[in-house]
């Protein structure tokens, strides 16, 4: 009969039996699973180091993207403080700004700042001579901008026009229509008017050949602030006082009032912050928390069987689930009666287990919640405390919630974390056991070479054993 060898390295058929009458290739296989079985439990060691490789870096990841979430809480820019600034006629004045002293300004708007237009008179389609266009925006004798264009015989309009636009460098923008060249200024104010010539000044000149007059005239903003009257070349206004912008939008029918609170927490800033830090420790705790008491499978049946549980009842994991909720949990500062002592009198907490209803089991795994009122509350109360609550840099419990996870994150999730020091082993391990695997294959590759021989040498000596029984047969028959 004839078999595949189990081992690549070998022959792919062998012959066996032919005088024994046993099946030797079966024989050889069955022997060759049992001197595998040290390999196999090596193989299924390092498929299980590689899950835990794998299930480490996912809970490193996340680490880290605590540590940014952390990184927004601590953002001095977080915890700033700023006045209320508000228009009555949004629509007509709109303002916006910064260390700006509580009070307001009355602002009427008589007419809006605009820019020039001048548009081609004549019919003409395209130059007919080569010519240098002029573009001057403003009073020629101290200009805005100045724009020289050159033409060439034949230009269409709309080649001119992405010619101007080619130099135009923001000051104007030219386009085509109804079939007439139009230049709109876009700068406001009543001194940029837009004039237009060329190097020739005669009637075959691209100037005179286009004939370009003023269609739209610039303007100044006319406005009022307190009832006293004043214009601008622009719509917006930065000269009312020092940090304060006024954009107007539209004439009004009365005074828009802006006003200007006292200054105060950037609430939406502080609560974006915490929701982003209360979303990355959630998903950190859930992570660890399925790792570590994920079940090991009694009795393997498959792969994710085998692979089940890899985590489970880690201590370094267990550790840094346990420094997180104490991180968070353990009070501020050394004075129970402090203004704010603990994470809850911020608006953060895990809620509660229990109820009239069914356990909460996002509060038993001691995961975090935001009060948004209860913490609005509290910034407005007394906003240094809060931030202190957060950010204080000290140590033990002067030290701030937010800079106790980042110190926690630095020390598992970093280059010298425990975690990444556990994912580094846990690779040196890897490879160890990969090595340990390709040496047993030259030893199995050697194991059933010989016993191969072995069985063929039998099956050499058993054939020439028959052969001497026949012919001795033969010989005792001829007597």
């Amino acid at each position: 009969m004839s078999t595949s060898s189990s081992n690549p390295l070998l022959p792919t058929f062998n012959i066996g039996g032919l005088a024994s009458g046993l099946d030797t290739n079966s024989i050889v296989s069955e022997m060759m699973s049992i001197e595998k079985q040290p390999q196999q439990r090596i193989q299924q060691q390092s498929a299980l180091e590689q899950q835990r490789v794998s299930d480490l870096t996912a809970i490193q990841t996340q680490l880290q993207s605590l540590g940014t979430a952390v990184a927004s809480l601590t953002d001095p820019s977080t915890w700033t403080t700023s006045a209320t600034i508000a228009s009555s006629d949004p629509t007509h004045v709109a303002v916006s700004g910064s260390g700006l002293p509580p009070g307001g300004f009355a602002i009427g708007v008589s007419n809006l700042a605009r820019a020039a237009q001048v548009t081609q008179t004549t019919k003409a389609a395209k130059v007919t001579e080569s010519d240098t266009l002029h573009i001057v925006v403003g009073a020629s004798g101290s200009p805005t901008a100045s724009i020289d264009v050159d033409l060439t015989a034949g230009d269409t309009l709309d080649v001119v026009a992405g010619k101007i636009n080619g130099k135009a460098g923001g000051h104007v923008f030219a386009s085509v229509v109804d079939s007439k060249l139009v230049i709109s200024g876009q700068e406001t104010g009543a001194a940029n008017t837009i004039s237009v010539t060329s190097d020739d000044k005669n009637a075959t000149g691209a100037a005179a050949q286009l004939g370009m007059a003023q269609t739209v005239t610039p303007l100044d903003a006319t406005y009022t602030v307190d009832g006293k009257s004043t214009t601008s070349a622009s719509n917006t206004i930065t000269n009312i006082a020092t940090g304060l912008t006024v954009t107007l939008l539209g004439v009004t029918s009365g005074d828009a009032t802006v006003s200007i609170g006292s200054a105060g927490p950037n609430t939406s800033a502080v609560t974006s912050a915490l929701q982003g830090f209360v979303s990355a420790y959630n998903a950190t705790i859930d992570l660890v928390n399925a790792k570590v008491t994920e079940k090991k499978v009694a009795n393997p049946q498959s792969t994710s069987d085998q692979l089940a549980g890899d985590l489970n009842g880690d201590p370094a994991l267990l550790s840094i689930l346990s420094q997180l909720r104490e991180a968070v949990g353990g009070m501020f500062g050394t004075d129970p009666n402090a203004a704010m002592s603990v994470a809850s009198e911020a608006g953060l907490s895990t809620g509660s287990a229990v109820g009239t209803g069914t356990l909460n089991q996002s509060a038993i795994r001691g995961d975090l919640k935001l009060d948004t009122s209860k913490l609005s509350d509290a910034l407005a109360s007394d906003f240094s405390a809060v931030k202190a609550l957060f950010t204080n840099i000290g140590d033990g419990a002067q030290e701030g919630i937010a800079r106790r996870v980042n110190d926690l994150v630095t020390n598992t999730a970093g280059v010298k974390g425990t975690v990444t020091s556990e994912i580094s082993g846990e690779n040196d391990l890897i490879a160890s056991l990969d090595q340990q695997s390709a040496d047993w294959d030259v030893r199995l590759t050697d194991k059933e070479a010989a016993l191969r021989k072995q069985f063929s040498d039998m099956e050499t000596a058993l054939s020439q054993l028959q052969s001497q029984g026949s012919w001795l047969t033969g010989q005792i028959a001829k007597l």
